[in-house]
């Protein structure tokens, strides 16, 4: 099968759906597919930092970077607007295509190709239920209220016309669903572990690591992912810095996409030795993983926490906001797999961290390195893509 994905990023940009997107892609290339994605030269997600535009196979994906720019005014349709120079490409020969993240311009050219031609067009959305009610609710001035009628005038009828809705979260599933009167949507929970790259470190491998930051021997609290207000590293350093006595350290690792904030973050942890940032290799952040005893989401909003995942099956144990959407409503509902907090409650997060500290949690950590195996590797992530795949095609 001939698929193509068009999105405005794609790694070495990293955020959650770019993670997803590249392991899909090049798991369905090992399976035999033709894959192609076509993505914009941005490096990271505030849009300050470009590569070179052009077509290079990756990993046996062959991605197509073309030039783009941004809108250079606030506009109420997206929070930043990219325009994308990929348009043309929706009309390349494709079996399926796949229209990937927020809905946009690219939705608005596929969507064209898919009633003219008649191929099949996927949408793979991650919006958040919070989020889509916050859209549709047109709260808070002239922009939220033209943003609302757009997603109901504008957005809706492309979403309702192509073949599925691919929603990340049974939450979200259902909002798309009820908020949008969709018929066409399924969940699917696309994040997933590769147990490969677990497999490829070992205990020196995390020696190293803990040398290079100066984090000794001490058992650890590990964030894994963007300094972005969405994340909520700033309630994770509240909430844990009045805990790390001897024998703790808080560890914050991923790229800065909001220098303002990790300003702010980092001021919040008041230069306290026992709370660590930095950036690590993918390697290095799977081996602090594997010598982390808790790894911690606090985030105010998202779909999946594709981290937690990767923590659970580390044999972490995972405390999880319940903004997360799939934790809440799924993989961490019945409270055996992890702990779940209240969205953006520091008291709550404490006392949680808290018992995680000092209590024994083997059994519980064990069976979320399990149910990650079951459910949450790639290769079982894409064998229920792919049925998807082929229900939109036959649809």
């Amino acid at each position: 099968m001939r698929i193509r994905f068009y999105s405005y990023f794609y790694p070495p940009c990293i955020g959650g759906g770019e993670v997803i997107l590249h392991h899909q892609a090049e798991e369905l290339v090992r399976r035999g597919h033709q894959v192609h994605v076509h993505t914009t030269p941005f490096l990271n997600l505030n849009l300050q930092e470009r590569g070179a535009a052009g077509t290079r196979t990756e990993g046996g994906v062959v991605v197509h970077r073309r030039a783009s720019g941004v809108l250079p005014f606030h506009n109420p349709m997206e929070k930043d607007a990219v325009t994308p120079a990929f348009l043309a490409d929706a009309f390349l020969p494709a079996d399926l295509l796949v229209c990937v993240g927020y809905p946009s311009f690219h939705l608005d050219a596929l969507s064209v190709r898919a009633r003219l031609l008649g191929t099949p067009l996927v949408v793979q959305n991650y919006v958040t239920a919070d989020f889509l009610r916050e859209i549709l609710a047109g709260a808070g001035g002239l922009n939220k209220r033209i943003r609302a009628r757009y997603w109901r005038r504008w957005v809706r009828p492309r979403l309702a016309a192509a073949r599925m809705v691919l929603a990340d979260s049974p939450g979200a599933a259902e909002a798309l669903r009820t908020e949008l009167a969709l018929p066409n949507v399924r969940a699917h929970i696309g994040m997933a572990v590769d147990p490969r790259e677990f497999a490829d470190v070992s205990p020196p491998d995390g020696l190293a690591v803990r040398a290079r930051m100066g984090l000794g021997e001490d058992r650890l609290i590990l964030a894994p992912s963007r300094l972005s207000e969405q994340k909520g590293a700033d309630l994770l350093v509240e909430a844990a810095r009045p805990l790390l006595g001897p024998g703790w350290r808080l560890v914050i690792v991923g790229p800065v996409n909001d220098e303002a904030f990790a300003r702010r973050v980092r001021a919040l942890a008041g230069g306290d030795p026992r709370i660590h940032f930095g950036e690590l290799p993918r390697r290095e952040l799977i081996a602090l993983m594997v010598e982390s005893e808790v790894v911690c989401l606090p985030s105010r909003g998202e779909t999946v926490g594709g981290v937690v995942f990767e923590g659970m099956y580390a044999g972490a144990l995972a405390v999880v906001s319940d903004a997360v959407e799939a934790a809440r409503d799924d993989y961490l509902a019945d409270g055996r797999a992890g702990l779940l907090v209240p969205a953006g409650d520091v008291p709550a997060l404490r006392a949680t961290l808290r018992r995680a500290m000092g209590e024994d949690w083997s059994e519980m950590r064990a069976v979320g390195r399990r149910l990650v195996e079951r459910r949450f590797t790639w290769s079982a992530s894409v064998d229920r893509l792919l049925a998807l795949y082929e229900e939109a095609r036959g649809a």
